[in-house]
């Protein structure tokens, strides 16, 4: 790894700690090619003394990895992100509360990954960087993990200069769009989205939403936040007659806070050519009370099974040889609707289950 220190910038006449430290790392040593990057929480490595080192990761408000190589256009990806041994997001089942930051647009990827799912982020808007943000849980106080390393897998198609990972101390005002189960919609459905707004705004707050193309996804034109709430829920649509395949980049912008922006397809039960697997796996009886069964009739192992409650926690993951034909206890659950992700070979499929 080629690491390079970058010093901590401090407001003019300021003392005390920064509002941000940075370190280098990249670029890989090939295009489209993972690499794994092992960056040491120390303050030599953020090029700042041990006083102020210590100051800020007593004080950690957000994590951002610089994904961009390039002075063109270009495609990043992130996985099995690792922050000491308090943080990790291995994205195997969703986007985990991360987020695009910068002029890029982020798309959850099923597989592709290290092992399974990535994030990737491309560039969309002009004259920034794009980043790809941790979720607000990993804020706080990082004191115990001094010594340990930041490590993460990295890909890019344009390898042409280092980047950066960039730890603040300062509030960052921000807007994350979550996908719950995946940034794909079905033909002639809908997808119910959470908006986080960080912090939870003082006053009710409007929120602006747009599509960069309506033929293909449909998005309410805004939301209003009230006052003291950190989240709402909404609903992207696949617009009437759209085309297979076809993708567009959704924003959700406020004056203040940081853009929020991904990438999301419209897709036959989430890829091109997998009707015959969605026909052939069938959860039943839906609804059930206390179990259910995942009926697989296709040559395909069912490898893992993934379930979300309505709001897009991830609250079991099975991953066997084959759940094919299995009998599910679902007997502690609480009554509602669930996502599931049924995983056969590379492909990815889901359903609704209701539990009564």
């Amino acid at each position: 790894m080629n690491l390079v220190l970058l010093l901590a910038f401090f407001p003019a006449g300021a003392q005390g700690t920064p509002e941000e430290i940075t370190a280098d790392y990249g670029p890989p040593a090939e295009a489209n090619v993972w690499e794994k990057f092992t960056i040491p929480l120390t303050a030599e490595t953020f090029g700042v003394d041990e006083t102020t080192f210590a100051a800020a990761l007593s004080n950690v408000t957000s994590f951002w990895i610089r994904t961009e190589m390039h002075t063109g256009n270009d495609v990043g990806g992130i996985d099995d992100v690792y922050i000491g041994t308090n943080h990790w997001s291995n994205f195997n089942a969703s986007s985990e509360g991360w987020s695009s930051g910068g002029d890029g647009t982020m798309e959850w990827m099923n597989e592709g990954g290290i092992e399974g799912g990535f994030l990737q982020i491309s560039d969309w808007a002009i004259g920034d960087w794009h980043w790809l943000i941790a979720p607000s849980s990993w804020a706080g106080d990082w004191s115990s993990m001094i010594g340990q390393n930041i490590e993460f897998w990295y890909k890019t198609n344009q390898p042409s200069y280092a980047a950066i990972v960039k730890i603040t101390t300062i509030p960052v005002d921000r807007l994350v769009i979550k996908t719950p189960v995946s940034p794909t919609i079905l033909p002639d459905d809908s997808v119910l989205i959470e908006l986080e707004v960080l912090p939870p705004p003082q006053e009710d707050l409007t929120i602006s939403f747009s599509t960069s193309s309506s033929s293909c996804i449909q998005v309410p034109p805004s939301v209003t936040f009230l006052a003291n709430h950190s989240a709402a829920y909404l609903y992207f649509k696949a617009a009437p007659g759209a085309t297979i395949g076809c993708e567009s980049v959704i924003e959700a912008t406020c004056p203040g806070y940081l853009t929020s922006r991904i990438t999301m397809m419209v897709l036959d039960n989430y890829g091109i050519g997998e009707t015959d697997l969605k026909e052939a796996i069938a959860v039943y009886p839906n609804p059930c009370r206390d179990k259910f069964i995942l009926h697989n009739s296709s040559r395909k192992n069912i490898s893992r099974l993934a379930v979300y409650n309505l709001t897009g926690k991830l609250i079991r993951n099975m991953e066997e040889t084959d759940l094919s034909n299995r009998e599910i206890d679902v007997g502690g659950y609480l009554p509602g609707i669930y996502f599931l992700q049924i995983f056969a070979g590379k492909q990815m499929i889901t359903s609704k289950l209701i539990i009564n």
